[in-house]
């Protein structure tokens, strides 16, 4: 009976998002994420093989840098309480001059921070110094050096050497400003990623946090992902529900996987942050995914993230856990 009891609950527990936030709700979301993704620019100066950018032949959107005058409008256009502001997505964000103003006008915003994520090849020292002169920002570097081959293999066409000496001058200027930053890295073998983070946590005093993670495929560009880690089981997808991305031209998509931006959900020139989360064209995309409808959904049809095993680990700095133990005791 206990048998019978549990596949009924698990049963219930699958078809009650199609049935209450899919036909009754018709894909209203009521909790509102407090993170919104804004793209500086969707221009990289890498051409990585677990990205988009990697293919030659890739179709995207128009390319282009987010003005100060789109980001001003995007800021106050939001009306809904956040407290992270990323500053990424489908470019390099450092390549965009106006950076430093983009931060300084989340840094009057209470209560909210800037996020942003960089390959930290060939940094702007300058730029990073001006915006580290404020206080509400965090930096996380995406910088896979492993070793020589490893490095190269993805971060095309950068050279491990050169990645190495732009993140010991990276180090410099964070230990200059008495800051901190992370650093992710795409490895699978668990093996060895213990020695690995200790032997970067030595090199680099500066490195607060250090992420090892899978490499995802991306929706029509399968090619960036590991597709050994696919799996037959569809697992729940955190973006459907999620986190808006902001593209430079302000127009928003529901996926930051959205390339191309095949689910335009609206434009934060024209529209309120809570117009457009809970707008008609947001609703009807949640609706026909929790009713599993993936006919009607031009990114999610052809989507393997669901069925992505993704094998991540974080390490902190032990230097930094050790100094709190002794200034505790």
């Amino acid at each position: 009976m206990k048998k019978i009891a549990k596949i009924i609950r698990n049963f219930f527990r699958r078809i009650r998002p199609a049935i209450i936030d899919g036909i009754i709700r018709q894909g209203y979301n009521k909790e509102v994420p407090r993170t919104i993704i804004i793209e500086p620019t969707n221009i990289c100066n890498l051409r990585c093989s677990c990205c988009p950018h990697g293919n030659s032949n890739n179709e995207g959107r128009e390319k282009g840098f987010m003005s100060r005058e789109t980001f001003t409008k995007i800021l106050s256009n939001i009306d809904l309480p956040i407290k992270d502001i990323n500053l990424y997505l489908h470019g390099e964000p450092m390549l965009n001059k106006d950076l430093d103003f983009f931060v300084s006008q989340i840094e009057s915003l209470k209560g909210v921070v800037a996020t942003l994520f960089s390959n930290g090849y060939n940094v702007d020292m300058e730029m990073l110094r001006k915006i580290l002169s404020y206080k509400k920002v965090r930096f996380s570097f995406s910088m896979d050096i492993i070793n020589k081959e490893w490095y190269e293999d993805i971060r095309q066409p950068a050279k491990y050497e050169k990645a190495l000496e732009f993140l010991h001058e990276i180090d410099a200027v964070f230990a200059e400003k008495n800051r901190k930053y992370d650093l992710n890295i795409m490895y699978d073998n668990e093996s060895d990623r213990q020695a690995i983070s200790d032997k970067l946590f030595s090199q680099f005093k500066r490195l607060k946090n250090l992420s090892f993670g899978s490499k995802f495929p991306w929706p029509d560009h399968f090619y960036t992902g590991d597709l050994s880690r696919i799996q037959n089981k569809r697992q729940s997808c955190l973006y459907i529900h999620g986190i808006l991305s902001v593209f430079w031209t302000g127009d928003v998509s529901m996926c930051s996987f959205d390339y191309s931006g095949k689910m335009m959900i609206g434009n934060m020139l024209e529209n309120k942050y809570s117009e457009i989360y809970n707008g008609k064209q947001a609703k009807l995309y949640r609706k026909y995914f929790l009713l599993q409808r993936w006919d009607k959904l031009p990114l999610c049809k052809n989507c393997l993230i669901p069925r992505f095993r993704n094998k991540t680990k974080n390490f902190t700095n032990n230097r930094e856990n050790e100094t709190a133990r002794r200034h505790k005791a």
